[in-house]
C-alpha cells in the first residue's frame, strides 16, 4: 500500500527520454530502431500526473550526439538536468554552455546497441569522464550486469562519479557476482545507481523478487540510490528494426504503477525521501 504523503515534496524521475517532434530534430540514420515521439508537453503531464516536479532528460540512442532535441526540451522543462551523449573532441566551449544549459553527466551507452568488448567499453568511459571533469559531471553507464565486475577497477579510478542505469542490469535470476560487484562499489561512494525500468530486469515489474535487490542496493549506500520511470518504455529490443523508418509502439507500462513499487521495495518512509528527493538534488545539482 502506498503511504500517504506520497510522493514527498520534490520528487524526481531521474530517468526520461523525450523525442521529436523528428520533424524538428531528425533520429541518427543509423539506429536500432525508430520510435513515436515523445513530447516535451507529454512528459510535463506524465510528472503532473505522478505529482513529481524534477526531472533528468536522458539522451537516448537514435539521437547519437546530437543533443539538441534534449537540450530543447530542458529549456522547456522547469527543475530539469540532462545527461547527453558527446564525441571525445568535444571543445571547452561547448562543455561550458552545456553546463549553463543543464547538463550534468555523460552517458555511455553499450547495452543498446548488443555489447562491445570490455576494452572498447573501457575506452568509452574513459572518454567521457575526460569531458565530465570540466564541471563536475558523472559518468552515466548502461552496460550489461556481466560487464560491471570487469570494469569495476577502471570505475573506482575515475575522476568524477558513475552512475550506472537500471539496477546495473542486474536480474532477479542473476548469479550473486555482479550483485557483489555493484554493492562494493555502491561502498565506495563514488558510484551511484539508478533503481529504474525495473521491467527491462524482470518480465514483470511487479515481481516479488525486486524488493530484496533494490533494498540490497540501498543497504550498500542509501546515499547513492535513485529512481527514475525510464518513460516512455521505448519498443522492446525483439520488435526493434535496425535502420528501419517503421514507427514502433511504446511498451504499455503503467507509470504510475513503477513509481508507486518505491515505498513497497523499501519500507521506510526516510529512504523513500532521500531516493525521490534528497539524492537527486546531491547528484543533479537540483536548487
Amino acid at each position: 500500500m502506498v503511504a500517504m504523503g506520497f510522493p514527498p515534496p520534490g520528487g524526481c524521475d531521474s530517468h526520461v527520454h523525450v523525442i521529436g517532434p523528428k520533424s524538428r530534430f531528425p533520429l541518427a540514420r543509423e539506429r536500432t530502431y525508430t520510435p513515436r515521439d515523445a513530447l516535451p508537453s507529454e512528459l510535463s503531464a506524465m510528472l503532473r500526473r505522478l505529482g513529481l516536479t524534477r526531472v533528468v532528460l536522458v539522451q537516448p540512442s537514435f539521437y547519437r550526439t546530437d543533443n539538441t532535441c534534449i537540450l530543447d526540451a530542458l529549456a522547456q522543462l522547469p527543475d530539469s538536468r540532462g545527461v547527453a551523449v558527446l564525441p571525445p573532441q568535444t571543445s571547452d566551449e561547448e562543455l561550458d554552455a552545456l553546463d549553463d544549459q543543464g547538463i550534468r553527466g555523460l552517458r555511455v551507452n553499450i547495452a543498446t546497441s548488443g555489447g562491445a568488448s570490455i576494452d572498447a567499453i573501457k575506452k568509452s568511459i574513459e572518454d567521457a569522464a575526460r569531458l565530465c571533469e570540466r564541471h563536475g559531471w558523472h559518468v552515466q553507464l548502461f552496460v550489461a550486469a556481466a560487464a560491471i565486475e570487469p570494469l569495476a577497477p577502471l570505475v573506482r579510478a575515475l575522476p568524477v562519479a558513475a552512475v550506472f542505469d537500471h539496477f546495473g542490469l542486474i536480474g532477479p535470476d542473476a548469479d550473486d557476482g555482479p550483485l557483489r560487484a555493484l554493492t562494493a562499489l555502491l561502498e565506495t561512494g563514488h558510484v551511484w545507481v539508478k533503481i529504474s525500468g525495473a521491467y527491462r530486469i524482470a518480465a514483470d515489474p511487479n515481481d516479488a523478487r525486486i524488493a530484496p535487490l533494490a533494498r540490497t542496493l540501498c543497504a550498500a549506500n542509501p546515499e547513492r540510490i535513485v529512481w527514475g520511470s525510464d518513460w516512455p518504455h521505448t519498443p522492446r529490443h525483439d520488435l526493434r528494426k535496425p535502420n528501419s523508418e517503421e514507427e514502433l509502439p511504446f511498451q504499455e507500462i503503467d507509470t504510475q504503477g513503477l513509481l508507486d513499487l518505491v515505498p513497497r521495495w523499501l519500507e521506510d518512509d526516510a529512504m523513500v525521501r532521500r531516493v525521490l528527493v534528497t539524492n537527486p538534488v546531491r547528484l543533479y545539482g537540483f536548487d
